[in-house]
Formats: structure tokens, C-alpha cells, sequence
């Protein structure tokens, strides 16, 4: 089945580019979101609003994005302009999923993790152990991100993965937003019509 043109065939070949990396970006983050959430379930916490937070609004545009795939596809004209807002709206979650993510994420520094002194060590580690047992089986913990996120080095990267996946995320919706209303304009843009001296 050939690729619908729209009048604009590079652009709209572009806009279902940006499409395949934005459902692999939404891979990425549910897969390791919900590791995390798994994870920290396991140990009886409640996880970090900020992970609940990105996994649901990535699971709801994961699905969206299927959705509107088949539409593209079946040259859906004024499906476009709707598909525009909700690339917005999507837009708008993903940056406060960003800066929500941001927030705690920017202090950690990876490469730190695991090379300080055992002393350092041994007392980042009491005070993890400490405030976990504090909020076992406790609703509405006060155990945010970065407990979890800076307990591993692996834990840290992966955090920081989602953090990352959810700035491409920013940026893939941005030029959706933008494709999306130029594919419009340029289905209905009327042909001139033929001179005399063309005909």
C-alpha cells in the first residue's frame, strides 16, 4: 500500500518517520518505567509520582499514535487538523513529564555513583535503608526519585534514559505539530487553473 502524499510526498514521508521514532521512543520509556515501577512495588513503597505520571501519559499517546497512523493513512483530510491538537496537547504532557523528570534527575551524576568512599557509600546506603523502612506500605510516600534513580548506577542511567526519551519526545511532537497543518494546507490547495494559452 503506497504511502498517502497529501500533495506533499517528502513531508509526509517525513511525518511517518517521525512517527516510528516517536513509538520507539514510547517503547523505551514504558519498558523502563515500568521496571522502575515494578521494582520499587516490590519492596512494598509507593512509586515516585513523576514515573506513574510519564508511564500513564506514554501509554495513553502510545496508543494514540496507533490510532492515528490508520487515519494518516486512509487520507483522512480534516482528521489532520484534529490530529494537530492532540499532537499539542501530547506536546504539552511530555514537557511537564520533562520537567517534572528534570527536576530531580539534573543533580545526579551518574559516573559518581558507585566510585565515591566506602564511608560515602555506606552512608548513602543507611539512609536509603532508613527512609525506605520509613515509608513501607505507606500511601503518599515522601521516597522520590532520586532515592531510587541514585541507588544503582544502573538505576541512574535508566532514569536517565527516560528523562532523555521524554525531551526527544518534546521534539518529535514539535515537528508533528508542525507537519501536520502544513500536510493540510497543501491537500487543499487548488490547482491553477489552465491558461488559454496552455490549453
Amino acid at each position: 500500500m503506497p504511502v498517502p502524499s497529501y500533495n506533499a510526498m517528502p513531508l509526509s514521508k517525513m511525518f511517518l518517520g517521525v512517527r516510528v521514532l516517536q513509538a520507539i521512543c514510547m517503547i523505551l520509556i514504558i519498558g523502563v518505567t515500568s521496571n522502575f515501577v515494578q521494582m520499587i512495588v516490590t519492596t512494598g513503597v509507593e512509586p515516585p509520582k513523576e514515573f506513574v505520571g510519564t508511564l500513564s501519559v506514554t501509554c495513553i499517546a502510545a496508543l494514540y499514535i496507533m490510532v492515528s497512523v490508520g487515519y494518516y493513512w486512509s487520507q483522512a483530510n480534516l482528521g489532520l487538523l484534529i490530529m494537530t491538537g492532540v499532537d499539542s496537547l501530547l506536546l504539552i504532557a511530555f514537557i511537564v513529564c520533562a520537567v517534572t523528570l528534570g527536576k530531580p534527575m539534573s543533580f545526579l551524576n551518574c559516573y559518581v555513583i558507585g566510585k565515591s568512599s566506602t564511608e560515602v557509600d555506606a552512608q548513602y546506603a543507611y539512609a536509603f535503608v532508613t527512609a525506605t523502612a520509613q515509608n513501607l506500605n505507606t500511601s503518599g510516600s515522601s521516597l522520590d526519585l532520586r532515592h531510587w534513580a541514585g541507588v544503582t548506577r544502573s538505576n541512574c542511567f535508566q532514569a536517565k534514559t527516560v528523562w532523555g526519551m521524554a525531551i526527544a519526545l518534546c521534539i518529535l511532537f514539535t515537528v508533528s505539530c508542525a507537519l501536520l497543518p502544513t500536510l493540510w494546507y497543501k491537500c487543499n490547495m487548488k490547482k491553477p487553473s489552465k491558461t488559454v494559452e496552455e490549453a
